[in-house]
């Protein structure tokens, strides 16, 4: 009977304690759910289960806490990197001590360099031309520091570039780098600024140019046949006169094409004529030079303006000729010069290719070639181009300048069909009409 007694009251004891290890067992291994009997006796073991019962909802509740904070923090990481990764401008976050840790695709895009393989180094070895903003804004950390800095590349972007620090109580925690491409800004106001001055330089140039050239002929027609002495020389300088101020009018013709080029007139014209046109007359004036040509059976047709888009083929296939040209003069007569013509359409999209074998595009600076009065020829008014641009602005189209594959440059027109034009403007319609609502 002792026996039994004490085997009974041991179980009584052990039990709950079984349960207690066996409940502490699986809340290690992650079930939180688990629950032991707290009994109907109210004694120590009773009270010991409570309080295991107790301590064991109070962790699976801040586990549910902590589960949801960091749903909710996750779910506002990735909505930030989706916000980063959709901005045209480039961030980048730095460390305290100035290393990436976070940049966004647009950041990798403008400095060229691929950000994502430059965690953990230093902005100022990634990039070397913000290395002077960085340590402005780690004098000053209140203030952020802002300038222009220019990245030489394919092509040499002009970015605006503000750094801010991040401070807390110990001091700078870190930096954001938020970064601006400017160089079609910076294009767009020279581009304004020369249009004015041409405009000025129009109209204060072009009303003596017509008396002069009168007055000049008129002095070579009434008192030439009276000169006896040294006639000659009377001739040449009122031919001279005369030739100068043709010049000047043609440069002065150039300035007011560029200032105020006409409105487009768009309909239906058959794009492969405008370019056969404008081969058909360089081709006639430079028999030296080899023109091959390219075109579709069939007509091309875009909506265009023929005038103008025939201004812009012959600018571009002159520019070739003269390239061809200004290599010649310097190496030498091997190669002969050719210039390859071709019209191609293929996606949504009408390509005029103009490749030559001349001189080619600088290595540094090429970005600018399109803006007034930028030319690398001696005798260039660098307006050439620039009206070529603006025509192509005018039709929705892009120029391209490009490195032509066996040296040389490959310039093109690309003008979109119907379709895609129609596309672009509605796009940019919507656009118009969104930033008027948030405007309102």
């Amino acid at each position: 009977a002792s026996v039994a007694i004490g085997i009974s009251i041991a179980a009584q004891l052990a039990d709950p304690i079984s349960r207690l290890v066996g409940a502490a067992d699986r809340i290690g291994a992650g079930d939180l759910s688990v629950r032991v009997p707290e009994g109907r006796k109210d004694d120590e073991m009773a009270s010991l289960s409570r309080a295991f019962n107790r301590m064991t909802d109070q962790i699976q509740s801040q586990q549910q806490e902590l589960i949801e904070a960091n749903r909710q923090l996750d779910e506002r990481r990735r909505f930030t990197e989706t916000v980063l990764t959709g901005v045209t401008a480039g961030v980048i976050g730095l460390d305290g001590f100035g290393r990436i840790y976070l940049p966004n695709r647009s950041a990798s895009a403008l400095i060229g360099v691929d950000l994502d393989r430059s965690v953990g180094e230093d902005l100022a070895e990634v990039v070397p031309a913000m290395a002077e903003l960085l340590g402005e804004v780690n004098r000053r950390p209140d203030r952020v520091a802002q300038a222009q800095i220019q990245i030489v590349g394919g092509s040499t972007r002009t970015l605006l570039v503000r750094i801010s620090a991040e401070q807390d109580n110990e001091g700078i925690s870190g930096y954001v780098v938020t970064f601006d491409d400017i160089t079609e800004l910076l294009s767009a106001q020279r581009k304004a600024a020369w249009a004015d001055v041409a405009r000025r330089i129009a109209h204060e140039i072009k009303n003596p140019l017509t008396p002069i050239q009168l007055s000049a002929e008129r002095l070579r027609r009434n008192y030439l046949k009276d000169i006896k002495k040294d006639p000659d020389t009377f001739r040449i300088c009122t031919d001279t006169i005369i030739r100068h101020v043709e010049d000047i009018g043609r440069m002065v013709d150039e300035f007011s094409s560029f200032a105020r080029m006409p409105a487009p007139v768009l309909k239906p014209e058959d794009l492969t004529a405008i370019v056969e046109r404008a081969v058909f007359l360089e081709r006639t004036a430079h028999s030296e030079i080899a023109f091959t040509t390219s075109f579709a059976q069939r007509p091309v047709t875009v909506r265009c303006d023929a005038r103008l888009v025939g201004q812009a083929a012959i600018n571009i296939v002159k520019n070739a000729v003269e390239a061809i040209e200004a290599r010649l003069v310097d190496t030498g007569p091997n190669p002969p010069g050719q210039i390859a013509v071709s019209v191609e359409e293929a996606a949504g999209k009408v390509v005029v290719t103009v490749a030559d074998n001349g001189k080619g595009l600088p290595k540094r600076g090429r970005e600018r070639l399109t803006e007034p009065y930028v030319t690398t020829r001696a005798k260039g008014t660098g307006l050439g181009l620039a009206i070529v641009k603006k025509i192509m602005e005018d039709h929705q189209g892009e120029l391209l300048l490009e490195d032509a594959p066996g040296g040389g440059a490959r310039v093109m027109l690309v003008f979109l069909t119907e379709t895609q034009g129609a596309i672009r403007a509605t796009g940019a319609a919507a656009a118009d009409m969104s930033a008027a609502v948030h405007g309102a």
